[in-house]
């Protein structure tokens, strides 16, 4: 019941505010400020599903459809607007061309109203240069605010949340180890948010004080800490790998440092194969990697039926009840079973489900723009410390290779708002965005 409340208050918060201020403004930094509640269902699963997001989005829509479909981008900026519209038709196809086509209709909703905010967010940075600094400023709160509320779960418990229930492999049983999921319904993807949105901590305005540097670098030594709490490997892994590559825009001396700290702890992990904490959950790491391959295995048997149009948008579970039967999990308590909706990794949901056209063009929308940013950092055309959303969407990329976490909107706005930052980046004239933490 909290929940729905926490629902409509949002709407009637949003409702004020666009009432009072009618401009693509509102709606972004509302998004940007109220990103830990905008997964919130309004409605139960059996009246549509619809969430925060969903109703804050389309009604934005409606009020600035001019401003929506208005483009003041270059000529080469569009072919992300073409690739969108491509990603929206075989979307649609390949849901009409399965066995399901009315399954799980209310999962259209998010592929339509990312975009919407995608197309919004660049509108409103491409408007002044203070709207930058304004958005990542309100972004970052939220950020901290979801990481915060890990460190209160380590001392009240995972059931301090507006949540009903969680994923039931928060607490495991045997060893009664938490996986602490802060506002989320699972810890990893907690972990995978907190590792993607970690490193807008690390977005300053120019000439920052050494104190709001120092208090920047905090927040994000504590988001670090959270993601190790949230115990989602994936999310470390990624984590780990966004900082490797902000490293190689740094002097030998941290290259040295950060290296052999890394070396140390990957042959802490593949040596010795830990099984405390965050490792507690199967006998070995190979033995986890076993379990998900079979799944990775009997996914590309499905994929080599369907290779064009896959099964169809949000059908995976409903597929494998029919044709693949023995992909489920039988838990502890009560012998229930349990078919699993994805197929362990995020990839190989997208391509199963959307086929290889679908899977082409979402890789697509992820990987022009982040090459070209990184490209275009190296060669000193923008400011290399722009690289920071291009480490957020190498941590995410990392992590979403075991789990997709997509369906959760703050997850998919995150990934949607670093794609943006990279656009605007390498589209625009975006020079002297922000000052590293080395220049103090």
């Amino acid at each position: 019941m909290l929940q729905y409340i926490l629902a409509f208050l949002s709407i009637l918060t949003f409702g004020y505010f666009i009432f009072k201020r009618p401009t693509v403004e509102t709606y972004i930094l509302f998004v940007a400020y109220s990103l830990p509640f905008l997964d919130t269902k309004i409605l139960p699963l059996a009246y549509g599903f619809v969430k925060v997001f969903d109703v804050v989005t389309v009604i934005s829509l409606v009020l600035f459809f001019k401003e929506f479909i208005s483009f003041k981008t270059s000529q080469k900026g569009k072919i992300y607007s073409v690739l969108v519209v491509l990603f929206w038709v075989f979307l649609l196809l390949s849901k009409i061309n399965s066995d399901y086509p009315f399954n799980n209709l209310y999962f259209i909703y998010q592929p339509f109203t990312i975009f919407i905010f995608a197309r919004f967010l660049l509108v409103y940075l491409e408007q002044e240069p203070k709207a930058f600094y304004k958005f990542i400023s309100a972004f970052q709160l939220s950020v901290i605010l979801l990481a915060g509320v890990v460190f209160v779960q380590l001392f009240i418990g995972p059931n301090f949340s507006y949540l009903a229930d969680f994923n039931k492999n928060v607490i495991d049983l045997d060893s009664g180890f938490i996986r602490y999921p802060g506002l989320f319904q699972d810890s990893q993807t907690c972990g995978q948010f907190l590792a993607l949105g970690s490193f807008s901590l690390l977005y300053l305005r120019p000439q920052s004080s050494l104190k709001k540097k120092r208090l920047h670098f905090l927040f994000f030594a504590l988001t670090t800490i959270a993601i190790y709490l949230a115990a989602s490997r994936s999310a470390i892994g990624g984590f780990g790998m966004g900082v490797l590559l902000l490293v190689l825009f740094q002097n030998s001396k941290i290259k040295l440092l950060v290296g052999s700290i890394a070396i140390g702890l990957i042959l802490f992990v593949f040596i010795l194969e830990p099984k405390e904490g965050i490792f507690s959950r199967t006998d070995s790491i190979s033995e986890d990697y076993l379990f998900r391959k079979s799944i990775w295995d009997e996914t590309g048997e499905i994929i080599a039926q369907y290779p064009l149009l896959g099964i169809g948008f949000g059908n995976f579970q409903k597929y494998i009840k029919r044709y693949k039967q023995d992909l489920y999990l039988q838990t502890e308590s009560g012998g229930e079973l349990y078919y699993f909706n994805q197929p362990e990794n995020g990839y190989l949901k997208v391509l199963v489900e959307q086929g290889y056209l679908g899977f082409f063009i979402f890789l697509s929308l992820i990987l022009i723009p982040t090459i070209k940013g990184v490209q275009n950092a190296l060669s000193g055309k923008i400011e290399k410390q722009t690289i920071y959303p291009m480490a957020s969407i190498l941590s995410w990329a990392v992590a979403f290779n075991t789990n997709y976490s997509l369906l959760d909107y703050r997850i998919l706005l995150a990934v949607g708002t670093f794609v943006c930052l990279i656009i605007f980046s390498t589209e625009a004239k975006t020079s002297h965005l922000t000052e590293s933490f080395y220049e103090t």
